[in-house]
């Protein structure tokens, strides 16, 4: 498996597109920290996985995203491409493995989707990657998002607050309850304890209020 031209595609896919109102390239870099986090969480836990395709799955998961806008899934997408302009680059094996978390990195089991049917089984590599990615979208991390999208609505800072008591909390609730390890519910009741946090003390400053108190 040529691990180094795989990069070098994924690199040239994402690194340059259009994702505004995100920065360029922020499924590339998305990818890279999704991979990372995937290999952390399997690491932490001692599972028994192939490294190097947790690693190809988190960094290629959102290829059928980078600076697409069309109907077609992006999973989908995304593992079409895979096959279709790389497969030479992998074993057959490994190549319908790596596809295959691409494919299902947002098909939790876990989710409300599949709440009250047969959920899909996957190979701890796909779960590793689902979880990954939910964790890489919250934390620090959604305030940079915050920022982001309010600026491309031009609003100002009492509606981004606002949108964040508003709107958030189901999709907290839900990104919680779609995680398949508790060392993965863990870290993200973590980030969500500092991004409420964060949203206290901006709120406070936005009403003009002083935020230090001595005892």
């Amino acid at each position: 498996m040529n691990i180094t031209a795989i990069k070098a595609w994924a690199e040239a896919k994402m690194l340059q597109a259009d994702e505004s109102p995100l920065e360029p390239g922020y499924r590339w870099y998305h990818g890279v920290r999704t991979a990372k986090l995937a290999g952390l969480l399997a690491e932490q836990m001692q599972l028994d996985v192939d490294k190097d395709i947790l690693e190809l799955g988190g960094l290629l998961h959102d290829v059928g995203k980078a600076g697409y806008r069309g109907p077609d899934p992006h999973g989908i997408r995304g593992a079409r491409l895979i096959r279709a302009e790389i497969a030479h680059l992998f074993p057959p094996d490994k190549l319908e493995h790596v596809a295959s978390i691409v494919a299902n990195h947002y098909q939790r089991p876990n989710s409300k989707y599949w709440r009250g049917k047969e959920a899909p089984e996957f190979p701890a590599e796909v779960l590793l990657v689902q979880d990954a990615d939910i964790l890489d979208h919250l934390g620090a991390n959604a305030i940079w998002l915050a920022f982001r999208y309010g600026a491309k609505e031009l609003c100002n800072q009492e509606a981004a607050i606002q949108r964040f008591y508003q709107v958030d909390p189901p999709w907290h609730q839900e990104s919680l309850a779609s995680l398949n390890y508790a060392a993965s519910r863990q870290e993200l009741e973590h980030r969500l304890k500092f991004l409420e946090h964060f949203y206290i003390q901006w709120k406070r400053e936005e009403r003009g209020e002083l935020t230090f108190h001595q005892n």
